[in-house]
C-alpha cells in the first residue's frame, strides 16, 4: 500500500465516506505494529519543530488508532469532531460521551484543543500485567511475576507448572480419588491479571484485585471453587461432576460452558453473564434462574436476568475497557482496579458517562487524554491519586 493509499483512506474516514471493508483496512493498518514507523513519518513528514519530539508523535498515533477503532466498533456513536490537532487527518474523538441530554456534538466544535491539553498526566503509571500470589494447601505463597517459568511446585501428585504465556497450570495424575485434596488460591493484586487451567482443563481469567479458591484436584460429585472479584470461565463438560461458583450472594451451577462472573464489594451487585452453553443462578434462598446466551443476571436482594451486549463485557480479557453509556463513577473504579490508583472527586460529575472502548494496554496519561478531549471531565494527578473534576474553561480552571 503507498502512502497516498493511507491518506486517501484517512481522509475517507474524516469525510465519512469509507466503506465497512475500508473501515476495517484502515483500522488493520493502524493495528499492525510492522506498519508504525511508516504511519509516523506520513504524519511527521512536513514538521518542522524542533521541540516535537518523537515520543509525541507516536502518542498522537496511538490516539488516532483509538479513535478510528472506536469509531468502527461503537454502534451508533456520538461523535465529536475536532479541527486538526497540528497534523492528524482524521481528528476524530472516537469515545463518545453523554453529559445529561446528549449536547456534546456542537458544544465541543468552538476552539482547538492544545496538544498538551493533558498533558504527560500520570505518565509513570502504568498499565497492569500478569502478577498473582499462588497459595498453596499449606499456607505458602509462590509470587507468579517472580517465581521462574516450569513447574514450581507438587502437591498430592498434581504437578503446578508456570508458562511463558502467563499461564498457571494443574496436571492431575490418574487414581486421585481417594488422595487427600488440599485447596490452592490464586489473588491478582491491583494491577493484576491471570489466566489458570484448572486439574479438570477448566481455564480461568482472572481479572485484577480478583482471587479464586479451589482444590488442587477434583474429586467427588462436583467440581467447586469460590470467587471474589471477576473471572471468565471455560468450563470442561462432564455431566456426572457439575462446576460450582460460589461467590458472595449466590452460587452459580454448569456443566460445561462460557461465562463472566462480575462479584467485586465495590460494586453494584453481582452479575453473571452467559456467553455459550446455559448456566443456572441460585441464591440462598433456593431461588434460581436458568440464563440463555446474550443474558446477564444481577443479583442484589433478589435476580434480575436482562439482555446484554456479552462480548462487551469480557472485552477486559482481550485488553480492552469497553464503556457503554457508564457512569464516570463506574469507569474509575474499573480504572482504579487495573491502573492501581486511588480516585478522589471534586465537583459535581454525576452526569458525565462515556461509551466506546480503549486498549487497557495504554498508559494512564493516554487514557486520560483521550477522555479530556471530549471536553466534559478533566483530571489532576497528585502522586498516584487521580483528582476528577468536571471541565472548565482555561481561565476559570484552578490547579
Amino acid at each position: 500500500m503507498t502512502p497516498e493509499t493511507f491518506k486517501s483512506l484517512l481522509a475517507g474516514h474524516h469525510s465519512g465516506t469509507l466503506t465497512a471493508q475500508e473501515k476495517q483496512q484502515l483500522l488493520s493498518l493502524l493495528h499492525d505494529p510492522q506498519y508504525q514507523e511508516e504511519l509516523q513519518g506520513l504524519f511527521t513528514e512536513d514538521l518542522s519543530d524542533e521541540d516535537f519530539q518523537v515520543t509525541a508523535r507516536k502518542e498522537e498515533l496511538d490516539m488516532v488508532y483509538e479513535r478510528i477503532k472506536l469509531q468502527t466498533t461503537v454502534q451508533e456513536p456520538k461523535v465529536i469532531s475536532l479541527r486538526p490537532l497540528r497534523w492528524a487527518a482524521a481528528a476524530v474523538v472516537l469515545i463518545s460521551v453523554t453529559v445529561g441530554a446528549y449536547y456534546l456534538n456542537s458544544k465541543y466544535n468552538k476552539e482547538v484543543l492544545p496538544l498538551e491539553f493533558a498533558g504527560q498526566k500520570g505518565e509513570y503509571i502504568k498499565p497492569g500485567g500478569n502478577k498473582a500470589i499462588l497459595t498453596l494447601s499449606d499456607g505458602s505463597h509462590i509470587a507468579l511475576d517472580d517465581v521462574a517459568n516450569g513447574e514450581i511446585a507438587k502437591e498430592s501428585g498434581v504437578q503446578i507448572t508456570k508458562t511463558a504465556d502467563g499461564r498457571l497450570l494443574y496436571a492431575a495424575r490418574p487414581g486421585l480419588s481417594h488422595v487427600k485434596v488440599g485447596y490452592n488460591s490464586i489473588a491478582t493484586p491491583k494491577g493484576g491479571q491471570y489466566r489458570i487451567a484448572l486439574p479438570d482443563g477448566t481455564m480461568v481469567w482472572l481479572n485484577a484485585a480478583s482471587s479464586l479458591k479451589y482444590p488442587s484436584a477434583f474429586v467427588g460429585k462436583e467440581r467447586k471453587v469460590e470467587l471474589s472479584g471477576e473471572a471468565y470461565f471455560e468450563v470442561t463438560k462432564n455431566k456426572a461432576m457439575p462446576f460450582m461458583v460460589k461467590t458472595r450472594q449466590q452460587e452459580v451451577e454448569v456443566l460445561g460452558t462460557h461465562f463472566n462472573i462480575n462479584a467485586y464489594d465495590d460494586e453494584h451487585g453481582v452479575k453473571t453473564t452467559l456467553i455459550e452453553g446455559s448456566v443456572k443462578v441460585k441464591l440462598p434462598s433456593n431461588k434460581s434462574v436458568l440464563l440463555k446466551p446474550g443474558e446477564q443476571a444481577e443479583v442484589l436482594a433478589d435476580i434480575k436476568v436482562s439482555p446484554v451486549d456479552a462480548n462487551a463485557v469480557i472485552d477486559w480479557k482481550q485488553g480492552l475497557f469497553w464503556f457503554n453509556d457508564e457512569s464516570i463513577f463506574s469507569i474509575m473504579r474499573q480504572f482504579s482496579r487495573w491502573y492501581n490508583i486511588e480516585v478522589e472527586y471534586r465537583g459535581d460529575v454525576s452526569n458525565i458517562r462515556f461509551g466506546g472502548q480503549v486498549s487497557r494496554m495504554k498508559n494512564l496519561s493516554q487514557v486520560l487524554r483521550i477522555m479530556e478531549l471530549t471536553r466534559s471531565v478533566e483530571f489532576k494527578v497528585v502522586g498516584n491519586k487521580i483528582i476528577v473534576m468536571p471541565y472548565t474553561s482555561k481561565n476559570e480552571r484552578q490547579d
